[in-house]
């Protein structure tokens, strides 16, 4: 099974292999790989609250299902 904490909603069954090719981008644009991401491992920036993340990682974020509300609950 796929990060189960740090994957969004849109994407936590997945496994790395399952997830679609923006997914997987998007998902190593927060810190993770295939290791990390199936072994339910955080990402680089999973304590970080959503107004610390770059444009870009925030763009990433949504791409896995997050908005502002998701990512800092």
């Amino acid at each position: 099974m796929g990060c189960c904490s740090s994957s969004g909603p849109k994407y936590e069954e997945y496994d790395w292999v399952e997830l679609p090719v923006a997914a997987k981008q998007a998902a190593e644009k927060l810190g993770y790989d295939k290791k990390k991401w199936d072994g339910g491992k955080p990402g680089a920036y999973d304590d970080y609250d959503w107004d610390e993340l770059t444009d870009e990682q925030r763009k990433a974020a949504a791409i896995l299902g997050y908005d502002e509300a998701t990512w800092d609950a």
